[in-house]
């Protein structure tokens, strides 16, 4: 299979760039939620057990891991609602648990390069976040009106705090106490500006518990945004970069729900 877009999108004009890591560290142990599998690790083969010539040997692992599990992105067959995914699709039809989804697949998604902004709840508020604070409306209002807004096509990236939890599985999953995150105002917000993707440093990017997703349905249901989760924004966040151009693109898995991302924030000119 190949496959090409074509992307409208004008790229930093200057080679001299910074570039940021968007993404959580993965290892044996980190945070996944619970109505996925665990992400787990092991070597197959160490130095030393194959021995080719001249003293040279090679070593391999092995990984298994749920398609949202770490930084990861949703895919428009993640979420449904009555039956049906972005665009009207019957995914009930569409779908078997050896082949995935016949339709919307993540592996149909286009990579996702883009303007980017990053809001930071945390500096917005002037304090560290609680699971009772939703970032709504209001917020990203406030946050943009001393800022260049969103524009159709472009990229939003919430920080909640919740990235510098990442070795604390209980709080950051929020199983007990909830986690803060977008509410659908917010959503409505994002959707309003246009953006054709947002992300969060949370497992579930909007504000738990939500026992419907109502976030998840009106951006990937509704308008099909999609939607990127468990980012670590806070190298962005401490360096100030409020804008970027942002570059992020899902695994090729055909049938899938969801990937595992690498997203990646580029500063033309070189600073902050």
């Amino acid at each position: 299979m190949s496959a090409a877009w074509t992307l409208d999108v004008a790229w930093p004009s200057t080679a001299n760039s910074r570039v940021y890591d968007l993404a959580q560290l993965m290892y044996t142990g980190i945070p996944h939620h619970p109505n996925h599998p665990p992400y787990s690790f092991t070597l197959t083969k160490q130095h030393g057990e194959v021995m080719y010539p001249d003293g040279v040997s090679a070593a391999a692992e092995m990984i298994t891991t749920g398609g949202h599990v770490g930084t990861h992105v949703d895919g428009l067959a993640h979420v449904s609602r009555l039956g049906q995914v972005y665009g009207g699709v019957d995914i009930t039809a569409q779908q078997s648990y050896p082949e995935g989804m016949k339709e919307v697949s993540v592996h149909e998604l286009a990579p996702i390069l883009a303007p980017g902004h990053l809001v930071d709840a945390t500096v917005a508020l002037g304090r560290q976040l609680t699971p009772a604070d939703g970032v709504g409306a209001e917020l990203l209002e406030q946050w943009f009106s001393t800022r260049p807004r969103p524009k159709p096509g472009d990229v939003v990236l919430v920080r909640t705090g919740w990235d510098q939890l990442w070795t604390d599985n209980a709080t950051f999953l929020g199983t007990n106490s909830g986690a803060p995150g977008v509410t659908l105002s917010g959503a409505k917000w994002l959707t309003d500006h246009g953006v054709i993707a947002s992300g969060a440093d949370l497992v579930a990017y909007e504000q738990t518990p939500s026992p419907a997703l109502e976030v998840h349905c009106h951006l990937l249901v509704d308008n099909g945004v999609l939607i990127m989760e468990a980012m670590n924004l806070a190298t962005l966040a401490a360096d100030e970069v409020w804008d970027f151009f942002f570059v992020a693109t899902p695994l090729a898995i055909r049938g899938g729900t969801g990937s595992p991302i690498r997203p990646l924030a580029i500063v033309a000119g070189g600073a902050a």
